[in-house]
């Protein structure tokens, strides 16, 4: 594990307040992967990391609900945003690269 993420993973475990370091080392592969992906990027530059632990937390909080859109419990309703949430979209747009593409 490189410093960056050892570092990453420990400040999570603290803040999801598990002590499954394994897990959330996963979820922040995740994260990190759909981060660069969305970004067309290969390394974190600025304050990309802080979008990543940001997808790690949304996504160990949506253990066991994977696949869902919705759901209704009770007569209470909760809905689920499917992939990155707008907010995170939001903040990295300033670090996307445009892909050419040649005609």
């Amino acid at each position: 594990m490189d410093e960056i993420k050892e570092k990453a993973v420990a400040k999570l475990l603290k803040r999801l307040n598990t002590d499954d370091a394994e897990l959330v080392g996963e979820l922040y592969d995740e994260s990190l992967a759909k981060v660069l992906d969305y970004t067309n990027r290969t390394a974190l530059i600025g304050n990309m990391a802080m979008y990543v632990k940001q997808l790690t937390v949304i996504a160990f909080n949506r253990q066991g609900a994977e696949g869902e859109s919705s759901r209704t419990e009770g007569g209470i309703k909760a809905d689920f945003e499917v992939g990155i949430p707008t907010e995170i979209k939001q903040g990295l747009k300033r670090y996307r690269l445009a892909k050419v593409v040649p005609f």
